[in-house]
């Protein structure tokens, strides 16, 4: 019981480690969103997608510790849940996991809201060169871009002349 016990500590120090490179990858996206460097943009994306079949693995590997265990899991990767995993662990074995388990449940909030920042900003962007494209195109004064409060103003009219894909 001991060995695979290590073991899923061992993938929960992993997974820490996957998630930290993943807030780093979207740390450095948001750089050059801003600077619109395309070419680190297509980079940044390569190694995020080479993250993913990583994380999944460490889950695979971690189902595969409880089965060891003969910890009744009912997980599959994609079902797969770190406090349900948590609260399979025994009792006595648990404590180990807290910070681990505390460190991960922090960065995948973090992945989750670095990547809403991230959206939002191309979504803004978007919008903002649209309605740009709108007034050259009209040749006439438009409605502005932005509104009182210094964002951009959402409820102008929409041109369909770019597209987005988020």
């Amino acid at each position: 019981m001991k060995a695979p016990i290590k073991t899923l500590e061992d993938l929960f120090y992993e997974k820490i480690m996957l998630y930290q490179d993943l807030v780093e990858c979207l740390k450095q996206e948001r750089e050059f969103l801003i600077k619109t460097d395309m070419d680190a943009l297509w980079e940044i994306s390569d190694k995020k997608q080479s993250i993913v079949p990583r994380i999944e693995a460490v889950r695979e590997k971690a189902l595969a510790a409880l089965s060891e265990a003969s910890i009744d899991h009912g997980m599959d990767v994609s079902s797969f849940s770190l406090a349900t995993v948590l609260s399979l662990i025994p009792p006595v074995e648990r404590k180990r996991f807290k910070k681990a388990y505390l460190s991960l449940v922090r960065l995948k909030t973090e992945t989750r809201q670095r990547s809403r920042e991230n959206k939002q900003f191309i979504e803004q962007s978007l919008d903002f060169l649209d309605q740009l494209i709108s007034i050259i195109a009209n040749g006439h004064t438009a409605e502005p871009l932005y509104n009182g409060c210094g964002s951009l103003d959402s409820n102008g009219p929409a041109n369909l002349l770019l597209t987005r894909e988020v």
